[in-house]
């Protein structure tokens, strides 16, 4: 277990030599939800060596909570990073907590065996207490190599250095997650990320970065899936012709990219996947090993974002109560780790590459010390939370088999239920306002067509609505300068999105549904005038006082409650078209649209309606 040490990159600042200060330190659990609060030692540099776009980075030294020594010159090397503007505090802590959630799934991507394993670094707040203000610092480890931004939060994919695992992971987040999120805005040395960015299906939390199924949209339209992806068993989103056409310059950058496949990748959605580091071990700990991914930080005293997490800290303040014997270690058998590598992040090369060596009496000696003293605290509740919390349902990104799932959903209604769907309609809006095309360009009419009919294909009811008025020639808001041909086909296809809308609860379908049946208005040439379906869809509109399947109500304000009872009671007086004539009926539906016209401030369309009640009672004696 001989390590040799590598010299200090930040020697020469002398950090060492800096005033130190004792902070208070924030720690998020991503598994259990909860914060961890200790006081800790730092030293940090009063000049920014580094700038973002929004934050500053400092650099930094701490002393271990483990060490016996105050020797600064062998403490670790971190970044403090902090906003250049003021922001509220809130805006640091919801930093972290989002960071912490990608490691989660960096580790869930590692457990499927990709070529290349990611991990996203440990990040902490501490709040510097000695100051004025107490202002708030992120900090996290030291990474020592070149930085390099692979994708971003709007999609962009970095062409010089282009990465195969950072765009695989992204999709795989997707997909894993049941489409619930993606973490984006990848960026770090080699597959050590950090600043991560996580768009969610209702784009509310982790921030302003946050920009839901938007951000989906912007990182599906930049990527081609690659070789990790299909070996992985990743769908491809459906894009349109052009769209791959103008990504096949990536296609070529792709198969230029180094990484190379094992073989024995799994696939994402199956059941449960196990790592090879440990298969040799009990079968309590080969369990273990399935969720468990080491956090081989040099600081150790961080919070793992896994089950054995809570096995230790369990019962347990963060304000230095007893802690596990292990802890210290695993805290040996980390530095010294740290210091073979050579780097400063305090993560193994075992992570950076596949080739790299790996000190293997770390696992064999330290790490199984480690899970022997700790295996007792863990517990049958404890793995059940853990994975009822991770227990993600795979979702393929394929319109073709979202398709599928939902024709699954026999009891459960449909419209509006794919997360899939609401992407593909942002991307059919990112289309119309140019965000795809370039400067003075005309914008992709026909694939902001084809991604319209994903998105109906899928349930979403604002395109199945726009679909439909488009292929029947009416006005219509989403793509309202499409005109698609006036054909036979184009009207078969308008009426039947039509009438999937007013089974879904869409009023003013249900009226151009009604009102194509009644007078064969906009009615294609398979169908005929059919009163008696006019008059369901006429009173189903006239009942419709509640929220549609996507969850919007409609005010009657275009189509008042008057007139379609109006109609209602001429069709009951007059018949036909499969309807029979009720005079009675008539009479009634009269007088409520004569009601209804009062309530209007409609007063002499009101005496005309009970004019007409009065003659179709007459009928009735006739």
């Amino acid at each position: 277990c001989g390590t040799k040490a590598m010299p200090d990159p930040w020697a020469e600042f002398h950090l060492e030599e800096i005033e130190t200060e004792r902070c208070t330190r924030y720690r998020y659990n991503a598994v259990t939800g909860e914060w961890a609060k200790d006081d800790i030692y730092i030293k940090v540099s009063s000049q920014v060596f580094g700038k973002g776009a929004m934050r500053e980075c400092y650099r930094a030294k701490k002393l271990s909570n483990f060490s016996h020594s105050s020797n600064w010159k062998s403490a670790s090397n971190y970044v403090a990073k902090r906003y250049m503007e003021t922001v509220d505090r809130e805006v640091y802590f919801e930093d972290v907590r989002l960071q912490m959630e990608a490691k989660l799934w960096g580790e869930e991507f590692n457990r499927h065996r990709p070529p290349k394993q990611v991990d996203i670094m440990q990040m902490c707040i501490v709040e510097m207490t000695g100051r004025p203000g107490s202002p708030l610092f992120h900090l996290e480890h030291y990474i020592e190599g070149k930085y390099t931004k692979y994708n971003s939060n709007s999609g962009f994919v970095r062409d010089d250095n282009i990465r195969l695992t950072p765009q695989a992971f992204s999709h795989f987040t997707f997909e894993r997650s049941g489409h619930q999120l993606i973490v984006v805005d990848i960026q770090g040395v080699g597959d050590l990320y950090t600043d991560p960015q996580i768009h969610t299906e209702k784009g509310t939390d982790f921030g302003d970065g946050n920009l839901g199924v938007r951000g989906m949209a912007l990182f599906f339209h930049s990527h081609l899936c690659n070789k990790i992806c299909r070996s992985m068993g990743l769908t491809r989103f459906d894009l349109s012709p052009s769209e791959m056409a103008q990504l096949d310059c990536t296609n070529k950058l792709l198969q230029s990219a180094k990484t190379a496949l094992r073989g024995c990748e799994e696939q994402c959605g199956s059941p449960r996947v196990r790592t090879t580091s440990l298969g040799h071990m009990p079968v309590l700990l080969s369990r273990l090993s399935e969720t468990f991914s080491v956090d081989e930080s040099s600081d150790t005293d961080s919070i793992p974002c896994s089950p054995l997490s809570m096995g230790i800290s369990a019962g347990r303040s963060p304000m230095g109560n007893p802690q596990c014997k292990a802890d210290y270690y695993c805290e040996l058998s980390l530095h010294s780790q740290d210091s073979e590598n050579g780097g400063d992040s305090g993560y193994p090369s075992e992570k950076r590459s596949e080739g790299d060596s790996v000190d293997q009496c770390y696992y064999s000696g330290c790490l199984i010390t480690y899970f022997f003293c700790c295996i007792s605290q863990l517990t049958e509740e404890k793995w059940s939370f853990y994975h009822t919390s991770r227990s993600h349902i795979h979702r393929p990104s394929c319109v073709a088999m979202e398709v599928e799932r939902l024709n699954t959903m026999l009891v459960e209604r449909k419209i509006c239920k794919s997360i899939l769907g609401k992407v593909h309609l942002a991307m059919v809006r990112y289309h119309e306002a140019g965000r795809f095309c370039e400067k003075d360009a005309p914008w992709d009419q026909i694939s902001a067509v084809y991604h319209l009919e994903r998105a109906a294909m899928c349930g979403e009811l604002e395109a199945i609505v726009a679909l439909g008025q488009c292929y029947l020639q009416l006005p219509h808001h989403i793509l309202p300068e499409i005109e698609l041909e006036a054909s036979v086909e184009n009207s078969k296809k308008g009426f039947c999105f039509l009438l999937q809308a007013a089974e879904a609860g869409d009023r003013p379908s249900m009226i151009l549904v009604a009102r194509a049946l009644d007078t064969g208005l906009n009615l294609p040439s398979d169908r005929a005038v059919d009163w008696k379906h006019a008059v369901y869809w006429y009173d189903s509109a006239l009942k419709m006082t509640d929220y549609d399947e996507g969850g919007e109500f409609d005010g009657m304000q275009d189509e008042p409650r008057y007139l379609l009872l109006a109609r209602l009671a001429e069709m009951y007086q007059e018949g036909g078209h499969n309807l029979d004539a009720d005079p009675q009926r008539a009479g009634d539906l009269f007088t409520e649209a004569a009601d209804a016209a009062m309530e209007a401030m409609k007063g002499r369309l009101a005496n005309q309606y009970y004019m007409k009640a009065e003659e179709a009672w007459a009928m009735m004696e006739e």
